[in-house]
């Protein structure tokens, strides 16, 4: 069997721990539940929670966890599992940083480090993703650039494999790790079958269909504002930089530098972005046509627009529609 160790982290909400534990047991019995007359399957995972210490681990809202062991009793174990911290992250990192040795030595020892959302953060101060790609819930995204620059954050992955160290994005996104846990330890038709017995989509690849761009309203530029809403206003026509730098009193090299300076894009790149989010929400709540949704989101040509999309979403405009849009009754 595999062991793993599931660290309770002190304060934050249980849902990340309790949930990543119950989950994996559940994925681990899904072939049990599936079998005639519920036939015991052989178990894959050993699962235990560990705490720093021996005691009590108190999560928000006065929910507390009680560890079965201690990080100093663990054997080496083969899998390490660290749940997301707290949305306080400053405060929660502090709180749960003594993990991060606990994490180093055990990854010096053979085993293999897990990270759901910001539990990134500790995989990132033990040292284990130095040089390396990894990912975290896009909203913590640029913290864990600032925070560790020797890591290469690719926030619109979901999961990041670098075979001993597993990275994953969102509060949520255990269940997407639990179901690649279960296909990297147990093989593909296991975790197709924990899928169905847990109703979760583990198919998603990517978390763009929940990412935005965080700064691009919150700049005091007033000029940028105004092209901004100029461009919302205006998104099915055509609509060029130069000839919007100048409608503004600005040269096109003038607004585009403004542009990222405000936003940390550039124009251009805020009008695909708006476009894309036209498109989604028109996708989401009405039932027009694919191809009136992409003229009405400015895009004459519908390969471009299927590309676009794509790229921004992770998904085709059917995709999402079938995924996100409304169900007719």
């Amino acid at each position: 069997m595999v062991s793993v160790v599931i660290a309770a982290l002190s304060g934050t909400a249980s849902i990340g721990t309790a949930g990543l534990m119950d989950a994996l047991n559940k994925a681990d019995l899904a072939p049990t539940m599936q079998a005639a007359a519920g036939a015991p399957v052989p178990r894959v995972f050993d699962v235990r929670l560990a705490g720093l210490d021996g005691g009590t681990v108190s999560c928000r809202d006065g929910v507390s966890l009680h560890p079965s062991v201690a990080a100093a009793d663990v054997a080496e174990p083969d899998l390490l599992v660290v749940p997301g911290l707290d949305d306080d992250l400053a405060a929660s990192f502090t709180a749960n940083r003594g993990w991060a040795p606990w994490l180093a030595r055990w990854h010096a020892a053979g085993a293999r480090i897990a990270s759901s959302c910001t539990g990134a953060f500790l995989v990132a101060d033990a040292g284990l993703l130095d040089g390396r790609s990894a990912t975290t819930h896009w909203l913590f995204a640029d913290e864990l650039r600032r925070r560790y620059p020797a890591v290469q954050v690719t926030a619109d992955q979901m999961i990041v494999d670098h075979g001993d160290v597993i990275t994953s994005g969102g509060a949520t996104a255990f269940l997407n790790l639990v179901l690649y846990l279960v296909e990297r330890f147990a093989g593909h038709d296991r975790a197709n079958l924990a899928a169905r017995v847990l109703l979760v989509d583990g198919h998603r690849s990517s978390q763009l269909p929940y990412v935005t761009f965080g700064r691009e309203r919150a700049h005091d530029d007033v000029i940028v504002h105004q092209v901004q809403q100029h461009i919302d206003a205006h998104l099915g026509e055509p609509l060029r930089v130069a000839r919007l730098a100048a409608s503004f009193g600005l040269s096109e090299r003038t607004l585009s530098r403004r542009f990222a300076a405000a936003t940390g894009h550039g124009p251009r790149a805020y009008l695909q972005h708006a476009r894309v989010q036209y498109a989604r929400r028109l996708l989401e709540t009405a039932g027009d046509p694919i191809d009136q949704v992409r003229r009405q989101a400015g895009y004459d040509d519908p390969a471009a627009f299927r590309r676009v999309f794509k790229q921004a979403t992770g998904l085709s405009p059917s995709g999402y529609r079938d995924a996100y849009g409304l169900r007719a009754d």
